[in-house]
């Protein structure tokens, strides 16, 4: 070390530490929830077809086995929009209770899932109304469907169903969020703090996920219908009117329930899993970070 022109030797100067990262986690559930839903509908796919096919009287059979994957594409790409939107709403919701509110676990997630089924509707219900004309063989893909739509019946067709959306996935998202986030502090307490393993995860995601779909169904059923017959502008009580007159008490409202129940079990399985790890990978990351930055600024 040299000394100054007049003689006094500088103090060595010390960067401080750079301050701790702000808290991602919701940003990382974004992410993580976009990816791995994504993932979980093009795995699910087929049979999600398979139930859009049986609502509105239509049976496929092994010779359309192609046909059940028609536009998977646009269904996991639309399907990781979705649910990155409503991760967006659901970890802010549920960061807010935690802050101001004494709610338990199962508490904050139902209220937090309920808000952010509400939020996320605005972009769910026109991709799904495209997707689902796909998944019926009405038109070759999602964006033939909404320009079909949009020069047959305006804008407004590309939000047929909302309301019976809305009807549905509050329950079902707060439902499902519910007995997850109830499900997981569970394991841990009869497994003395031991964190799930990959197959548990699958059990507990597939579970709260079969549970949501078969006390929605009717509503999915009317939905369908209505998504199905959108250039024709239908209204909830007419697509309701419409299953009813099959004249066979509730059985029709509950058309593709077992395919549904088991395709969201699956997909809520296979979905959780996936959140999981990507989740947890990128928190990982994220811990890491603060270290090697703070190595950096240290002298040598």
């Amino acid at each position: 070390m040299q000394a100054g022109g007049d003689g006094a030797v500088p103090s060595q100067s010390y960067a401080p530490p750079p301050p701790a990262p702000p808290d991602q986690k919701p940003v990382h559930d974004v992410m993580a929830g976009a990816m791995a839903r994504a993932a979980s509908q093009g795995t699910i796919h087929p049979l999600d077809t398979l139930k859009v096919q049986m609502q509105i009287g239509r049976r496929s059979g092994a010779a359309d086995l192609r046909g059940l994957y028609k536009g998977v594409f646009g269904a996991a790409t639309g399907a990781g929009i979705i649910i990155g939107t409503y991760f967006a709403f659901y970890s802010t919701t549920k960061n807010a209770l935690r802050r101001h509110t004494d709610l338990q676990e199962g508490g904050l997630a139902f209220v937090a899932g309920a808000t952010a089924a509400v939020g996320s509707s605005v972009v769910k219900v026109p991709l799904a109304v495209c997707i689902r004309s796909v998944q019926a063989g009405l038109h070759p893909n999602p964006i033939a469907a909404a320009q079909s739509l949009v020069r047959a019946a305006g804008v407004r067709s590309l939000f047929t169903g909302f309301v019976p959306t809305l009807l549905e996935d509050v329950p079902d998202m707060a439902v499902k969020f519910a007995v997850y986030e109830s499900l997981r502090p569970l394991h841990s307490r009869v497994f003395g703090g031991r964190q799930p393993t990959v197959a548990e995860d699958l059990l507990i995601g597939g579970a709260a996920g079969a549970a949501a779909a078969a006390v929605t169904t009717p509503l999915d059923v009317v939905k369908t219908v209505m998504m199905c017959s959108a250039s024709s502008r239908p209204t909830l009580l007419s697509a309701s009117a419409r299953v009813m007159a099959e004249g066979r008490g509730a059985a029709p409202f509950f058309r593709g329930v077992g395919p549904r129940s088991l395709s969201n079990g699956l997909n809520s399985a296979i979905f959780f899993c996936f959140f999981e790890a990507l989740r947890g990978a990128r928190l990982n990351r994220q811990k890491r970070a603060p270290v090697a930055s703070l190595s950096l600024a240290l002298p040598c």
